[in-house]
């Protein structure tokens, strides 16, 4: 997807090279969005960037002694998407239209939207990571919570240095790594993310309660997937609420109950079909488990989230569907 140097280009060109590489890069994983990229030099240009897709989210290493990037984004969605900025060296110093953001060597943050963005490095360069989240899949994971924006989280303790690690072993050297991994991988590491971003304490005035009762709720409903009665009186009533506390949580969070609940039932058919211990369960089989009764409804469904039929998404993961991740250039 993205695998650029500028090691063995000329130094006039370099700037230009760049910036149209990074632009391409943002505008293809950012649809909506049309980016121009503005690079400036400090001496010869060094810069080096990896991209590559790990399931839905899409994941960068951006190595440059550049002391400023500066990127306009000329049309912006409603649902912007979430990008999370880990500084592996260097320190980093993000301004956007009405704020300032500075992360050290081990610091990250969720990056406020913006129009204008700009990165501004100090001499010796930078190394940074960045993992784009697709709206929809962070809004699943969230529990009606709101992600903390440009709150500085460190790697030291808690959840940060869960994420960090995670980071950092996603972006090493992966050779060729299957379908099961991938998705495993993915589940992991977004999950961590938001676990980061919305915790109670990631930013004051986060409303700890309705958090509470979300995670709470969506815990209930996801030990009863299974349930064929599954319903919301049989989840409000485990969780001590009325129905309606439940839909109107649901819709704080931006879905209802049941699209909630249909794309928990589509992830867990999709981990059990790519699941080499699950091989000698048929498609059938494990749709019905999860409350697939019309599989013509169920092949629909999951070719619409996963770009394949069900039986193709099995068939790579047995050997054909092995995916090769771009390897990040070593270190300067």
């Amino acid at each position: 997807m993205l695998n650029f140097s500028t090691e063995t280009l000329p130094a006039r060109a370099r700037s230009a090279e760049y910036s149209n590489a990074l632009a391409r890069y943002y505008t293809e994983i950012e649809a909506d969005r049309s980016i121009i990229y503005e690079i400036r030099e400090s001496g010869l240009l060094d810069a080096r960037s990896t991209g590559f897709t790990l399931g839905a989210l899409n994941c960068s290493l951006h190595r440059c002694n550049s002391l400023l990037h500066r990127y306009l984004i000329r049309h912006f969605s409603r649902q912007p998407d979430y990008s999370l900025q880990f500084v592996k060296q260097g320190s980093l110093t993000l301004v956007s239209d009405d704020r300032e953001l500075r992360l050290q060597p081990g610091e990250m943050a969720f990056i406020r939207p913006s129009k204008t963005v700009e990165y501004h490095v100090d001499e010796g360069g930078s190394e940074t990571y960045g993992f784009h989240i697709p709206w929809r899949l962070a809004q699943a994971l969230s529990y009606g919570q709101e992600i903390a924006l440009d709150r500085v989280f460190s790697r030291d303790s808690g959840i940060g240095a869960c994420v960090a690690a995670l980071m950092e072993a996603v972006l090493k050297p992966q050779g060729r790594v299957g379908d099961p991994e991938v998705a495993m991988l993915q589940a992991l590491l977004v999950n961590a993310m938001i676990q980061l971003g919305t915790s109670p304490s990631a930013a004051s005035g986060l409303d700890r309660t309705r958090f509470e009762l979300m995670s709470n709720v969506k815990t209930i409903t996801t030990a009863l997937l299974d349930d064929p009665e599954l319903a919301p009186a049989k989840v409000a009533e485990r969780a001590g609420i009325s129905v309606r506390t439940l839909h109107r949580s649901f819709q704080a969070s931006g879905e209802s109950f049941w699209s909630w609940v249909h794309d928990r039932r589509l992830e867990r058919c999709h981990m059990e079909i790519i699941d080499p211990s699950y091989a000698r369960h048929s498609i059938t089989a494990i749709a019905f488990r999860w409350g697939y009764n019309e599989l013509s409804t169920f092949d629909r469904n999951f070719r619409k989230r996963y770009g394949v039929s069900p039986r193709m998404a099995r068939a790579q993961s047995r050997g054909d569907g092995e995916m090769s991740f771009a390897k990040p250039p070593r270190a300067g």
